[in-house]
C-alpha cells in the first residue's frame, strides 16, 4: 500500500475481477474494485445479491474491505501502513509489505439481514451520493452492491451528516472477526504529503461518486 500511486488515464480503466492480494494488480484496478466494476457487470436479475463495503481510514494508514456474499458469507481484508523492515523469502515474501491480512466468517441469517436492512435504511440502495468527494488522506466508506437485481454505488466521507446518521458502519463492525483495530477518523491535513518517516512511501489521490460509479480521478504528486 506504501508504493506512490503512479497511475495513468488507462490505468483507471483497469477492471477488477474482485480483490487481489497482488499489490501491483491492486493498485491498477483499485478504483474499479472500489466502485465494484465487476459487481456491476455481472449484475442482473438472477444473480444472487452481493455486496462489497471499503473504508478508507487514511489510505497509507488502513484500508479495509468487506465482501458479503449471497448474504451468508463475510470476508475481511485489513491493509495496514507499510514498514520495508517486513519483507520475507521469496516471492511473497516480498510483496508481504502490501498484502492484507485476510479473514472470513459466516454469517446467520439474522446477522446478514441486520447488516442489509442498515444498509437500505441508509440509502445505500437509493440515489447516488453524487460529487462527493473522497480523498486518500481522509476518512471514507464506498458501498458497491448488487441488490435485487440491481447495481448500486454511493459513498459517504468524514465529516458529514451521512456519515453521523450512518448505522451500517456499527453493525458491520460488531461482525468483523478481525483482531485488527479500526482507525477511527479523525481531523488530518489534507493538503499536505505526510510521509511519516522513511520507511512510508505515500499513495495519493482524489475520486468522487458519479451517477453510475466513480467519476474519475486525480492522483496527486
Amino acid at each position: 500500500m506504501g508504493l506512490v500511486l503512479a497511475l495513468v488515464s488507462s490505468a483507471a480503466a483497469c477492471t477488477s475481477t474482485g480483490f487481489t492480494n497482488n499489490p501491483l494488480e491492486r493498485k491498477l484496478s483499485w478504483f474499479s474494485y472500489m466502485e465494484g466494476g465487476d459487481i456491476r457487470a455481472a449484475c442482473g436479475p438472477a444473480t444472487p445479491n452481493r455486496y462489497r463495503l471499503v473504508y478508507n481510514g487514511v489510505y497509507n494508514e488502513q484500508v479495509r474491505t468487506y465482501e458479503l456474499i449471497a448474504e451468508r458469507h463475510l470476508n475481511v481484508g485489513v491493509i495496514e501502513a507499510v514498514d520495508l523492515t517486513q519483507f520475507g523469502e521469496g516471492i511473497g515474501g516480498i510483496l508481504a509489505p502490501w498484502q492484507a491480512k485476510m479473514v472470513g466468517r459466516d454469517l446467520d441469517q439474522e446477522q446478514s439481514r441486520a447488516l442489509v436492512n442498515a444498509l437500505a435504511v441508509d440509502g445505500a440502495f437509493g440515489p447516488p451520493a453524487v460529487d462527493t468527494e473522497l480523498s486518500s488522506r481522509g476518512f471514507f466508506w464506498t458501498i458497491a452492491a448488487c441488490h435485487q437485481g440491481a447495481y448500486h454505488f454511493t459513498a459517504l466521507a468524514w465529516p458529514s451528516q451521512a456519515w453521523d446518521d450512518a448505522t451500517f458502519d456499527d453493525v458491520l463492525f460488531a461482525l468483523d472477526p478481525s483482531p485488527i483495530a479500526v482507525n477511527p477518523p479523525r481531523k488530518t491535513l489534507l493538503d499536505r504529503i505526510n510521509t511519516g518517516g522513511p520507511k512510508n512511501v505515500e499513495s495519493i489521490f482524489n475520486t468522487k461518486v458519479g451517477e453510475n460509479g466513480l467519476a474519475g480521478f486525480q492522483p496527486l504528486f
